[in-house]
Formats: structure tokens, C-alpha cells, sequence
């Protein structure tokens, strides 16, 4: 609840003061009178003690008037609401007030209803702006809380190139980051992978976590180095304005993390750029450095100027097919997944180091499809296939190679994915024999029990049944239908709910089309 607003009366003649205090109950309108002054001077000597929410002033008065006093109090406490108490002869003048930023007027001689309609006006509004203040102060402090997040997602909207240079400079500066006119920018791409395979993603986390802050303490002392993780949870290190040190530092980091975590560390080093939009630039050469990992081992630091060559145009990567690849390997297509392998090499190189960049681009999204797929990725990439693309030197070996490789995997998923798929059936099978007798059994509540999509479903056993979903159990159910009638004496609508066809004639009709005779002419036979 808010508290009583102050309210100061200023007038040289003490019955229109007296008159003001008396003329309303002021403290049922949630204000209280602080005091009362004769003249401007006196006026101010109140205002800087008592710091009134609102001020009634008569315009003539000796030593200072109301319009100066209300030009004085407002320049110093802008909030204050002030009005004005005049006689219509003096009303036009005191209109001319209003840029000074006076709240209100109130002619005399002074009625109870204008006082009250007045103060209840400016009441609302002082309550108005004070929660606006509060919302502000309340955004104000979720802003602080938040600043470090929105930093992040400011690096990172920066490493991705979704900003122009302008808006990069308004940001870093609001984010305290030293941009200068002839800036250098570098990133380095750091990947922590445990070396226990059994890690929950609790578990990871926490060690990316404590990797960042571990970074963050190694670059303590480097004012221009940003930590940060990006959108694949690796730590980003962004060097503004650094000298050659930078990767030195980059290898005693290395060393200190694979010597404090039970985890392998990689690093890959973008080149310097000086545009500010060429961050992306770095982290891009960075990432791609980082996956040279698999030509030149583990816990390594590499630099993405010592594996390319600068001759030519640069190498661009072509992210709709690699897309299209990691596709077509997760659901085991070796024979699309060639294709697709095929027009990525059927660009033009200029270099060998550039179809190795691309080739470790057909590597990193192989290993993608391996790690979503659950596939051990050193089962398919052999020491063998690595030699050899390390050491291929021209394109058709090197393409060779890389077939063999995604074939392999491709394969490797599909056989898996079969295997599954051969094991959820043989579990359906079971449990349409158990629950054939549900009248409510079909397609959509069996796939739900297993927590799969109708239509999978409905392909799978299509698939490895010859038949689909429906036809399927409708077979298993005239087929413990034919046994029934043949072991039991059960009625033809008592055979029916034991098969889960409550509707006799529904049964009926349903039993002669698969068995070919009626319910009484199949045990008419029997006898």
C-alpha cells in the first residue's frame, strides 16, 4: 500500500491556508499536510526538508511568487506535482505557466468539490508513475540478472554473422566490450569429450560448465579474450587486439584441461580478420579446424591456416547436401548417401587441403548421424580409412575412400535399425496374442504402448508381415476363433468376445470371409 502523500500549502495570507487544510479531510484522501509556508523563500526551505509529492501555491506573494517558486522546485525535483491557486483575473496569466510543467489550477474562492477532483486526479497519477517506476526498477533488476545471458546470445548472434556492423558496435558497447577502430578478431573452438562413454547429459554438462569456467580463470588476466559456450555446447574463446600469443596460450589451455578432467581436448584456431562481421569468418574456420581431429588424432590443437591452402578461392561448404547426407545415413540409404557424396565432390578444387576440408565436412556430419543413430563411430572409421585419406593425394583416392566409409556406416545403421525393428514386431506380435479379447485393440492404442507413431507402425508390419495392422489381427483373431470353437462349447457371440468382436453379427460376418464357412457350418463339421 502505498504511503500518505505529502502535501505542502503555500499562501501570504493565512485564512486561504487555513481554508485549503479545512475544505476536505485530507487524510481520508490518503495524504497528509507537512506544512505550511507564507511566501516562496520559506517555501523552498520546506520543499528540500520535507520533499512534498504535491504543492498548492497562490501565485502573489511577497519575496517570491508561485510562478517562480513552481519554475524553482520543478528544476530541482521534476516529479513534484504542483497547482496553482488563482482568481479569474489572474487565470490567464497563470495558463501561461503551463511550460514550466505546473499539474493543475484551482480558481478561487475554493470549493470542496474542484480541491477534491483535483487531488484525486493528481493522486492517481503520482500512484502511476511511482509503479511505473517500480516496473522499471523490477525490469531494471531481471535486466541484471539476465545481462550474462543476453551477452551470450549477443556472442553468439555475433559468431553466426546475424549482425551488421553497427549493430555489433552498439551491442559490444553496451555489453562492455572494447572495440577499436583498427580491431583484430580470432576465435578458438574448444571440445571437451569425456572419456567415460557412460556420462548422463546431467553429467556432461556440468563438465562443459566447469570447462568454461576453468577457461574463463586461465584468460583472468586477458581483458580482451570473451568465454563463452555456443549452440553445440563447445567453449569459444573470442581474442580482440591479440598478438601471436594467443595460440601458445591456447596450448598450455589444452594441456590444463585434459590435465584436470578425465576428458579429451581439442582446439581449433580460426585466422585473424579486422571487420567486425568477419568474427563469423574465424568461428567458422575455427570449426572446421576443430574436425581436422580426425586426420591428426586426439587432444590436439589445430590451426586452420596450417591446414589450408590459401591458393585459389576459398573452399565453401554446401550446407543443404551435407544436410541431405547426415539424412540419408541415419536411415541407412548407403545408396542415396553415395549420391549425395558424389555432388559434394563434384565441385571444383583448387587444392588438396581443400577437399580435405570437404571430406572432413562428409566426416563431421557422418559422425553426427552415427552419435544420433547410438552407433559407436570407431566401429565404422577404421585406422585404416583414416591413413588413407590423410595420406590420399588426389581426389578420386580420396573419394574412394570416403564411399567405403559412408557405405560402411550407412550399413552399419540400417542393420541396426533392422534388428530393431525385427524385435519391436516379435513384442507387438506377443502382445496383440495377449490383448486380442480388447474390443478397443487397433493400431493407434498398440502404437502407443510402445511409444511409436500409428503410421510406423502400420509400415513395419506391413513390412515384415506381408500384411497391415488391421488384417493382421484379424487374422490371429479368427485363427483362436477356429480354436475355440474347435476345443470349447462356447456360443458363436461367447467365441466373438473372446476374440475382442463383441457384435455377434459383426463376428459372423467377419469369420465366414476368412474361414470361408459360417460360425454353425464350421461346427457342424466339427461334430
Amino acid at each position: 500500500m502505498m504511503d500518505k502523500l505529502k502535501v505542502l500549502i503555500v499562501d501570504d495570507e493565512y485564512l486561504i491556508r487555513n481554508l485549503i487544510r479545512m475544505r476536505i479531510d485530507w487524510e481520508q484522501q490518503g495524504m497528509t499536510i507537512i506544512g505550511e509556508a507564507s511566501n516562496g523563500h520559506e517555501a523552498l526551505e520546506l520543499v528540500d526538508v520535507w520533499r512534498p509529492d504535491m504543492i498548492l501555491t497562490d501565485i502573489y506573494m511577497p519575496v517570491m511568487n508561485g510562478i517562480e517558486l513552481s519554475g524553482m522546485v520543478l528544476e530541482k525535483y521534476p516529479t513534484t506535482k504542483i497547482v496553482i491557486v488563482t482568481g479569474h483575473d489572474e487565470f490567464e496569466y497563470a495558463r501561461k505557466s503551463i511550460q514550466l510543467g505546473i499539474s493543475d489550477f484551482i480558481l478561487k474562492p475554493i470549493r470542496a468539490a474542484e480541491l477534491l477532483h483535483v487531488t484525486d486526479k493528481l493522486k492517481l497519477k503520482i500512484e502511476e508513475e511511482r509503479a511505473r517506476v517500480r516496473e522499471l526498477e523490477r525490469l531494471k533488476e531481471d535486466l541484471e540478472r539476465n545481462w550474462p545471458y543476453l551477452k551470450e546470445k549477443f556472442l553468439n548472434q555475433w559468431l553466426t554473422g546475424m549482425l551488421s556492423s553497427e549493430d555489433i558496435r552498439q551491442k559490444a558497447d553496451y555489453f562492455r566490450i572494447p572495440l577499436h577502430p583498427a580491431v583484430s578478431l580470432q576465435v578458438a573452438v574448444i571440445e571437451m569429450i569425456p572419456v567415460s562413454e557412460h556420462l548422463s547429459e546431467e553429467q556432461l554438462l556440468l563438465m562443459r560448465m566447469e570447462g568454461k569456467k576453468k577457461t574463463e580463470a586461465f584468460f583472468r588476466y586477458e581483458s580482451d579474450v570473451i568465454i563463452l559456450l555456443d549452440a553445440r555446447n563447445h567453449i569459444v574463446a573470442i581474442a580482440i587486439d591479440r598478438d601471436a600469443a594467443f595460440v601458445s596460450k591456447c596450448h598450455k589451455l589444452q594441456s590444463d584441461l585434459i590435465t584436470a578432467y578425465p576428458c579429451v581436448a581439442n582446439i581449433g584456431i580460426g585466422r585473424k580478420h579486422s571487420e567486425l562481421q568477419e568474427l563469423s569468418l574465424s568461428y567458422q574456420e575455427a570449426s572446421r579446424a576443430l574436425q581436422y581431429k580426425h586426420f591428426v588424432g586426439k587432444n590436439q590443437v589445430v590451426c586452420y591456416e596450417d591446414v589450408v591452402d590459401h591458393s585459389g578461392l576459398p573452399y565453401r561448404s554446401d550446407p543443404d547436401l551435407l544436410k541431405q547426407l547426415q539424412f540419408h545415413v541415419s536411415i541407412g540409404s548407403s545408396e542415396r548417401a553415395v549420391e549425395i557424396l558424389h555432388a559434394i565432390f563434384g565441385a571444383s578444387f583448387s587444392s588438396v587441403s581443400q577437399f580435405r576440408l570437404a571430406a572432413m565436412d562428409v566426416i563431421a556430419e557422418c559422425q553426427h548421424a552415427a552419435i544420433e543413430q547410438q552407433i559407436e563411430h570407431e566401429r565404422v572409421f577404421h585406422q585404416a580409412t583414416l591413413m588413407s585419406m590423410l595420406n590420399a593425394d588426389h581426389l578420386p583416392e580420396l573419394k574412394t575412400a570416403l564411399t567405403h566409409y559412408v557405405v560402411q556406416l550407412a550399413t552399419t545403421i540400417l542393420s541396426k535399425k533392422e534388428a530393431h525393428e525385427g524385435s519391436l514386431v516379435s513384442r507387438v506380435k506377443s502382445y496383440l496374442e495377449q490383448n486380442m479379447s480388447d474390443p478397443d485393440l487397433g493400431l493407434t492404442s498398440t502404437a502407443a504402448a510402445f511409444f511409436i507413431s500409428p503410421g510406423h507402425l502400420g509400415r513395419l508390419m506391413k513390412k515384415e508381415t506381408g500384411q497391415t495392422f488391421v488384417e493382421y489381427l484379424t487374422n490371429i483373431r479368427m485363427k483362436r476363433a477356429e480354436t475355440l470353437l474347435k476345443r470349447t462349447d462356447l456360443r458363436g457371440y461367447e467365441v466373438g468376445e473372446q476374440v475382442g468382436i463383441a457384435d455377434p453379427h459383426y463376428f459372423s460376418i467377419v469369420f465366414k470371409k476368412n474361414i470361408g464357412r459360417s460360425v454353425n457350418e464350421y461346427r457342424s463339421l466339427k461334430s
